[in-house]
């Protein structure tokens, strides 16, 4: 199928690194070498922008502080004149708010999409009715639970909202590249159970539950090895959580890593033990993609991908000693874990690569702009792509 190709406006207002801002940076990537030109909008202090023009994206710098809203806004009706963006994507809550007002003030009016990446709740008052219901063209979820709850809470209309689930690079995230692995890093042989996660450090990722957990299960397999990479608000926290387990140099916290499909290469068993704010988690498909058993919580938008001894494991959320019978019942059955990571790399590849993700965009995005019969930016003619 062929497409026209579009300008695309990515907005984040969020300052930090994790699996939201990865998922707009790889997402334009890809919509970048699918032949579109896409810019990144983001705060001049912010982590996403300097990835970005790192990664070769062209990039707008804007304050999403509040002193500077009515500078932004009028800096971005100019971005829009200049630039004449097809879609404008806004993901956090300043820059839907500041880029959906400066493309509806815009002669150009570019087609307004708003993605929601987490489950929390949308509250129900009259400001988040404006910026879900009626503003913007087309909402985007990274998972089926939350289009739901947006549609039974919060009264947005089914045919507003789609789930298109982050995608990952198989490429990358394959074992059988043949990866060196971090067990000589962390002292463990080719046959020491070795447990992590792979997330930013934030309360309600559930890393202390994690901690607890490694506890219950050092005590049935007492050679295991824990790991856990990342960076975040709660690293004091969760250093200070590791150094009273009593597990010493046997738990591991890595701090951010970019090899992550090395780490993961290392690993018989990936964590996740969140317990609010999910969407469908990149790590999690990431472990699944490069083969390792998963043992997750049972959040809603988990059970999208682990599905209860078919994929992975699934435990009570803040159950640390449910979440080790989970790890151990891994570790001590052999033709379990190979189940599981077969079933969890088949689905992986079938159903979550960053092809799909970007076919299901480019659809989104083609549907919306003939609807709206919106034609193709003027410096592309004709021009298509296929895939």
């Amino acid at each position: 199928m062929g497409f026209n190709v579009w300008t695309i406006f990515h907005s984040e207002a969020s300052l930090g690194w994790g699996g939201q801002e990865i998922r707009i940076l790889n997402e334009s990537l890809g919509m970048k070498a699918r032949g579109h030109r896409v810019i990144i909008i983001a705060q001049d202090d912010s982590l996403i922008l300097e990835k970005a023009r790192l990664a070769g994206l062209d990039a707008l710098s804007v304050s999403f502080r509040k002193k500077d809203y009515p500078k932004t806004v009028l800096s971005l009706v100019r971005s829009i004149k200049k630039y004449r963006p097809d879609i404008v994507n806004t993901h956090s809550s300043r820059d839907s708010w500041l880029l959906t007002l400066a493309s509806r003030l815009s002669k150009k009016r570019p087609a307004v999409i708003r993605t929601r990446h987490i489950s929390t709740p949308v509250s129900v008052g009259f400001a988040s009715s404006l910026i879900y219901r009626r503003l913007p063209d087309k909402i985007v979820t990274t998972a089926e639970a939350i289009r739901e709850a947006l549609i039974e809470r919060n009264g947005v209309d089914p045919g507003k909202v789609v789930s298109i689930p982050t995608g990952i690079d198989t490429a990358a995230f394959d074992p059988g590249r043949g990866l060196a692995g971090i067990r000589q890093e962390i002292g463990a042989g080719p046959d020491t159970p070795v447990v992590g996660m792979v997330s930013v450090l934030r309360s309600w990722k559930g890393h202390e539950y994690f901690i607890e957990a490694a506890r219950f299960v050092a005590e049935r397999f007492p050679l295991a090895r824990f790991v856990i990479t990342g960076d975040g608000p709660r690293k004091g926290a969760i250093s200070e959580a590791i150094a009273s387990s009593g597990l010493g140099a046997r738990f591991h916290l890595l701090g951010h890593r970019d090899d992550v499909p090395n780490i993961l290469s290392s690993l018989d068993i990936f964590v996740q033990p969140s317990y609010a704010n999910e969407g469908v988690p990149q790590s999690v498909l990431q472990a699944m993609a490069m083969g390792v058993p998963v043992v997750a919580t049972d959040l809603k938008p988990f059970k999208e991908i682990v599905k209860d001894r078919e994929t992975g494991l699934l435990a009570p959320v803040k159950d640390p000693q449910a979440l080790a019978d989970r790890i151990s019942e891994i570790l001590a059955d052999a033709r379990l874990s190979e189940r599981l990571s077969k079933n969890a790399r088949a689905l992986a590849l079938k159903s979550f690569s960053i092809e799909s993700m970007l076919d299901r965009t480019e659809e989104l995005y083609s549907g919306l702009l003939s609807s709206r019969s919106v034609a193709a930016p003027e410096n592309a003619g004709t021009k298509t792509h296929s895939e």
